[in-house]
């Protein structure tokens, strides 16, 4: 049985359309880096590949051969690619398209999982998409994607996608529990701002974390002085610019969640929260004096502004506009 956390509704949903036999042959993951997609791919193999019939439990009985080779890797009916840099090559793809379209090992289903998949070639696409167009029966496609919007037109027409959105705070601090560490926890699950990827750079700066935390708390108090210096120590350090960016939205948004029943804070946190989202590309991408920007973003923390963002809701300015950038 799966001991999966997070994604609870796409995972029933997947392991009711499994159960009922009505899964469509090809699917698409989609959502940032580091959010769990593939081991649902994986939970979803174990379902399908189970030997119950007409299909395991969510996450496999655990018990039956087939559960027991997919959990020592040796399952020969799971096909796993994932692509990308130093991934699998064109020739790994039509190899195991080839074995995909043999009759099952173990006489039951196949299914191929292929990671990353937003980073297959133009010529590993169309060789895909043949399989996609005219798939075997009892044979399944999950491909797992950061930016479905890579792929060719032509493969997403073919797959059901659905999304899967970034873990919340608590299903992050449940699984680094589960890995023994409780301790850093807290820190970490509002770091990773709902992906596990790149957790251990995160817990390497989680001190941080108190460093933004406490300049949030000064910007809604109107600080000036704190918030001002601030701005200009964080965005003078170029090297460590897009964690800080990260740290400062990751806060806000803490912030708009612990006051969601106060109306005057949440608007607050709610208009410096998409400011803080808009930082990120005008100093990384459009690369606008990242001091100015940061300094834009803490001032939109300040108290004062509640009723000026209540009585304009969703039409206040945003970060973009007043830097005439929009």
């Amino acid at each position: 049985m799966s001991n999966l956390v997070g994604h609870e509704q796409q995972r029933a949903a997947l392991s009711e359309l499994a159960a009922s036999e009505r899964l469509p042959s090809s699917l698409l993951f989609a959502g940032v880096e580091g959010i769990g997609k593939r081991l649902v791919a994986q939970e979803l193999a174990a379902q399908l590949l189970c030997a119950e019939l007409p299909c395991g439990p969510k996450g496999g009985c655990g018990k039956c051969k087939p559960c027991i080779l997919l959990r020592a890797g040796n399952h020969p009916d799971l096909l796993q690619l994932s692509f990308g840099e130093d991934g699998a090559s064109v020739e790994d793809l039509r190899a195991a398209l080839d074995r995909l379209s043999l009759k099952a090992f173990m006489g039951g289903r196949k299914v191929a999982i292929l990671d990353n998949a937003d980073q297959i070639s133009a010529i590993g696409a169309n060789t895909l998409l043949k399989s996609l167009e005219e798939p075997r029966p009892e044979t399944f496609y999950v491909l797992v994607a950061a930016n479905s919007s890579r792929l060719p037109q032509t493969v997403l027409s073919r797959c059901q996608r659905w999304f899967f959105d970034r873990l919340p705070p608590d299903a992050v601090r449940a699984i680094l529990t589960s890995q023994g560490q409780a301790a850093s926890s807290e820190a970490a699950a509002i770091l990773a701002d709902g992906s596990l990827r790149g957790l251990e750079g995160i817990r390497e700066r989680a001190d941080a974390l108190s460093d933004v935390r406490a300049v949030v708390d000064a910007a809604f108090l109107g600080d000036d002085r704190i918030i001002g210096r601030a701005a200009q120590e964080w965005g003078a350090n170029k090297d460590s610019l897009k964690d800080t960016i990260t740290f400062l939205r990751t806060s806000i948004r803490q912030k708009l969640l612990d006051h969601a029943q106060d109306t005057e804070a949440s608007a607050v946190w709610a208009t410096a929260l998409q400011n803080a989202i808009d930082a990120e590309y005008l100093a990384l991408e459009r690369h606008v004096n990242p001091t100015l920007v940061l300094l834009e973003v803490l001032q939109s923390c300040n108290r004062s502004l509640s009723q000026a963002y209540q009585e304009l809701p969703g039409s206040s300015p945003t970060l973009a506009e007043r830097l005439r950038l929009a």
